[in-house]
């Protein structure tokens, strides 16, 4: 015999993948700290209780939001690092990313969360600090691999480096949001890769 269990309420309705692209899309483009979560149910189309259901708080989710930013947009750029070509031509790739590319008019989730990190949540401001690892690690690979193929000669620490590359790109994409173009700031810190 087969025990059917009975919820109490609503039937559950809300599709989590949809809910968290809304979110990551509105604190990309508005700010994390700029968009609330009676805003965020409206434009998904659910219930406050529901989401506060699935995602326990604004924290859930908004650390749910980083997570697919990483997942879908920064992964992506981490690629263009790892692709074919040489080191000018993928130092290139992210000058372009961070100035120009469509997908980043608004600038970078990432780097906004990090500025306003203090204003989220335990579970947001770990996913932060994963991230910024992620990156940095990334980074650090790049200009090893770089370094050991002999495109870069590396006259500092390779750490250094990938510090100062991650700091670079992040303020290129801050100014970016700000509606600041960045183009001739960043070629010109990048040039110590020459």
């Amino acid at each position: 015999m087969t025990e059917t269990k009975k919820y109490r309420g609503r039937p559950k309705t809300l599709n989590k993948n949809h809910v968290v692209e809304i979110a990551m899309q509105a604190y990309w483009h508005e700010g994390p700290t700029e968009v609330s979560m009676n805003s965020l149910c409206q434009r998904a189309g659910v219930s406050k209780p529901s989401l506060y259901r699935e995602f326990g708080n604004e924290d859930g989710l908004a650390c749910a939001a980083l997570e697919n930013y990483v997942q879908s947009v920064m992964a992506k750029v981490i690629e263009k690092l790892k692709g074919d070509g040489s080191f000018a031509d993928k130092i290139g790739r992210l000058v372009f990313i961070a100035t120009e590319g469509t997908r980043h008019e608004n600038g970078c989730l990432f780097v906004k969360m990090r500025a306003t990190k203090l204003s989220l949540g335990v579970k947001t401001q770990s996913m932060i600090a994963e991230t910024e690892n992620m990156a940095l690690e990334a980074y650090t690979q790049f200009l090893d691999e770089a370094k050991e193929n002999r495109d870069w000669s590396g006259t500092f620490p390779v750490t250094l480096g990938a510090q100062y590359l991650h700091a670079q790109i992040g303020l290129a994409m801050a100014q970016r949001a700000r509606g600041e173009d960045p183009t001739a700031v960043l070629k010109l810190a990048l040039s110590i890769f020459e």
